[in-house]
């Protein structure tokens, strides 16, 4: 039984640094997610205060504005694709971590079941001991008697 349980405690231990892994992507996932909000708000933030100033009037000033603006908006367009790729990211880690969660306390309900039965086991010993070391104690006192 201790072979079964020292294995279990082994297989254990895996799964838990398997979880700590887990959680470290996913603080790193969310951490990123945060990241791309913020670049994709400053992008948009960018965007909007360029497109209030008027272009000049003459074709070159026009067409700088309207390049820049196309470039902006390109910007936003890329910051909010790298956004939702970073979210998709972060749900992705959280799922794996409550996957990896799921299988470390199932395992870790093994390993106390087997922690439980072992200590029955030791009780259940303990118990034939003190009976048979009062029965032995009986058996002698009879026989002075």
């Amino acid at each position: 039984m201790s072979t079964r349980r020292d294995r279990l405690r082994v297989v254990l231990r895996v799964r838990q640094i398997q979880e700590e892994r887990r959680q470290a992507d996913h603080a790193r996932a969310l951490a990123a997610a945060a990241e791309a909000a913020g670049v994709s708000a400053s992008a948009r933030r960018r965007y909007e205060e360029s497109s209030v100033r008027a272009p000049g009037s003459d074709p070159v000033s026009f067409v700088g504005a309207r390049t820049l603006a196309v470039a902006r908006a390109a910007h936003v367009a890329e910051a909010a694709t790298l956004h939702a790729l970073a979210v998709g990211e972060s749900d992705l880690a959280r799922a794996l971590l409550t996957e990896a969660m799921t299988r470390t306390q199932g395992l870790e309900r093994l390993v106390e079941r087997a922690d439980v039965v072992r200590l029955r086991e030791r009780l259940a010993a303990d118990q034939r001991a003190a009976e048979e070391s009062a029965y032995a104690s009986r058996g002698r006192g009879g026989v002075r008697a």
